[in-house]
């Protein structure tokens, strides 16, 4: 077994300057859980992609851009921020791979968005501007990111609930998008006040965790982040 697993980072993209790149909390938050961390690169062939499943212990999908909303059937709205066909490509093949090698996944807002299309399931792309939708929180903070804004309420029984052992946690929250429609093979494990899922569980995978808000964000002041990613690299850590 390894002494650490080495965990893909998927990675943000500037499409602008044709550049991929990483914010070093998600890299922080696998290095203080006992892994290391490598930031994948962007390839497209079906061998390349199942190579990369194979060989790395865990994944981690990372936040950033919007997905392109033809993938799950609907038109790209005014709201939307920008996207990255490219990138939507990448993780959602890469996704598809992963599963069939059961490798441990956590995914990260934007995250947890993919793996629900790549799932086939839909987003709601406008949560702050659309009054019928009705939310109530502030899901796009206005304080720094280090600073939880709201509550979520933890499913019980749940991979999530066994890690932290709670049934409610406070969260921080930088998203104007959600999930709609849930994706086969996943179960919504939490959810906000205004019904806005938080979290789903993978399960189709031995660990499988997609959160809506930012853990890595919260690592020096919540235990809850810290305990998260201690646990998503000792999964990883059993496929060495």
């Amino acid at each position: 077994m390894k002494n650490k697993p080495i965990i893909g980072v998927l990675p943000q993209y500037n499409a602008i300057e044709k550049r991929i790149y990483i914010a070093p909390p998600y890299m922080n938050g696998i290095l203080e859980g006992g892994g290391l961390p490598v930031l994948l690169p962007f390839v497209k062939t079906k061998k390349d992609i199942k190579t990369l499943a194979k060989e790395f212990d865990g994944f981690l999908f990372t936040g950033g851009q919007d997905i392109n909303p033809s993938l799950y059937g609907q038109p790209l709205c005014h709201c939307s921020d920008e996207i990255s066909p490219r990138r939507d490509e990448l993780e959602v093949n890469l996704f598809k791979a992963i599963i069939k090698e059961n490798k441990p996944v956590l995914g990260i807002c934007r995250g947890m968005q993919l793996i629900n299309v790549a799932s086939g399931g839909t987003l709601k792309q406008d949560i702050l501007g659309v009054k019928e939708i009705g939310m109530t929180l502030q899901h796009f903070q206005k304080t720094p990111y280090d600073i939880p804004v709201h509550e979520i309420s933890i499913e019980k029984n749940t991979l999530l609930h066994q890690i932290l052992g709670k049934d409610r946690i406070l969260v921080n929250s930088v998203h104007h998008q959600g999930i709609g429609n849930l994706g086969s093979g996943l179960t919504a494990i939490a959810n906000s006040v205004d019904e806005l899922v938080e979290a789903v569980e993978i399960k189709e995978l031995d660990f499988g965790i997609a959160v809506q808000w930012h853990p890595e964000q919260l690592l020096k002041t919540d235990n809850n982040a810290r305990k998260l990613f201690a646990a998503f690299v000792n999964a990883a850590k059993k496929m060495g």
